[in-house]
């Protein structure tokens, strides 16, 4: 009974009256001590579980703490800012200011949050953490071990961030911490490969798996020319036509250099449409990076059109944006339903318009190139990657519209809605997304992919982490 009337009182300090089933399940295996492997969909909520666990956890046990592994600097400033509204309640993350780490150091924060290059990487504060009495490990986006740590078959080629590959050492140096692992997307490959590096034992392990699909976003993928400013001319044009009335939008670019390069075009285009738009990447100040943040929490912002790359990506909370563009596609599966998960995390419909060239095809991994050059439903090659069952449900014929450019084009309705964004796509873009997908294009140009793979530079660049 006590532990119901706490649970209330805590739920009441998030404004939620309730849990969802998931969710519960993964605040008893906390509240029992068990290891739990959670994959729920973007933006369902799987933070909270462990916020809640953290302030009851403080007020039976304040000397306890509760450590997160967390990959990007703008998702942990985003959850230490909402957890900073709790009343006598500390919450910071290592790395942000002298001060801070000195408080973490003292045991004076309650939910620590800290990248893997902190926690495993750095000894002095591998000594911090392990004289503190940890009684929760969070791995939060652990599908990074796999996809930005090093290869499994012990290849030579760079890891993106080489830590996330030693998170396993976690455990000995917390031994009494229950272990929890969260994401949006798990393959059945990443998965295997998480439990390995996480010393997890799967018959141990409590794992809570909801399918990645999100019914309320439509898939759109066309083939454009490699030249971005011919590409993305409808972007400039519907900026002109509607200026504060575009859709909200974000345009994921693959790389620094591109997302400059789109961003000057526009500016330079649209003189008197600036405060419309802004750029979001690893480079950018962190007066604008937070700028960039602080406004799309906001329902309404006059910034209508952010460019960015990956930096803007796991974990943030943008409100009221129904429109996603990834110009070159995704490299991977899970990059690609990340991006596209930053869509509709209020339920209402909305769209991802993929946009790649023959050269993003050849870059990208087998399940990506399935999802572009499908002739079928994409939808359903999306989730292929993530079915573990053997199956995938087919979509109705009622939702077809919904479902992807496909599947739209055989819906017989004759009511099939539209999002403005699609809208203004379809109407400018001629017939490049009916280009045909031939094994190579002579005119493909070549990307920079340096600051990807480098390890110098990541390294020189670590006091971003968010790359």
């Amino acid at each position: 009974m006590a532990a119901s009337v706490q649970l209330k009182e805590t739920l009441h300090l998030f404004h939620v009256d309730t849990l969802k089933p998931e969710q519960e399940t993964i605040l008893k295996c906390l509240e029992d001590k068990k290891d739990c492997m959670a994959v729920l969909p973007t933006g369902y909520g799987k933070s909270l579980p462990f916020q809640l666990y953290s302030v009851m956890l403080n007020r039976r046990s304040p000397a306890k703490k509760v450590v997160v592994c967390c990959p990007l600097i703008a998702l942990m400033q985003d959850q230490v800012q909402k957890m900073s509204e709790i009343p006598e309640f500390r919450a910071a993350y290592a790395g942000s200011s002298t001060a801070t780490d000195v408080k973490i150091r003292d045991g004076e924060v309650d939910l620590i949050y800290a990248s893997p290059e902190v926690l495993v990487g750095d000894q002095d504060w591998r000594e911090s953490f392990r004289k503190l009495d940890v009684d929760l490990i969070v791995i939060d986006e652990f599908h990074t071990i796999a996809t930005w740590g090093e290869d499994e078959d012990g290849s030579q080629k760079t890891a993106f961030r080489k830590w996330f590959s030693y998170l396993g050492e976690l455990r000995p140096l917390c031994p009494n911490a229950t272990l929890l692992a969260l994401s949006a997307t798990c393959t059945v490959k990443i998965r295997n490969r998480v439990m390995k590096v996480l010393n997890l034992n799967p018959n141990e392990t409590k794992e809570i798996m909801i399918s990645p699909n999100k019914e309320n976003i439509k898939i759109v993928a066309a083939k454009v020319v490699n030249d971005i400013e011919e590409a993305m001319l409808w972007i400039t044009d519907g900026v002109a036509d509607l200026g504060q009335n575009f859709p909200k939008t974000l345009i994921y670019c693959n790389s620094i250099t591109d997302s400059s390069k789109l961003y000057s075009y526009l500016i330079d285009e649209l003189p008197d449409c600036t405060s419309v738009i802004g750029m979001y990447h690893s480079e950018c100040t962190k007066s604008s990076k937070d700028n960039i943040l602080c406004e799309l929490q906001k329902e309404e912002s006059p910034l209508k059109v952010i460019i960015c790359t990956d930096a803007l990506g796991m974990g943030i909370d943008v409100v009221k944006c129904h429109s996603v563009v990834l110009y070159g596609g995704s490299k991977t599966i899970i990059d690609l339903v990340q991006k596209i998960g930053r869509a509709g995390r209020d339920g209402e419909n909305s769209v991802a318009l993929i946009l790649f060239n023959q050269y993003n095809i050849r870059q990208a991994d087998g399940y990506v190139k399935d999802i572009l050059k499908t002739k079928d439903c994409r939808r359903s090659a999306l989730l292929s990657a993530f079915d573990r069952d053997g199956h995938v449900q087919e979509t109705s014929a009622s939702e077809k519209h919904n479902c992807c450019d496909i599947c739209a084009s055989t819906c017989t309705c004759e009511e099939c809605p539209m999002l403005k964004l699609e809208e203004l796509f379809t109407s400018t873009g001629e017939n490049i997304s009916e280009m045909e997908l031939s094994e190579s294009d002579e005119d493909t140009e070549s990307y920079n992919l340096s600051d990807y793979e480098d390890e110098s530079y990541m390294m020189q660049h670590m006091d971003n982490l968010d790359v």
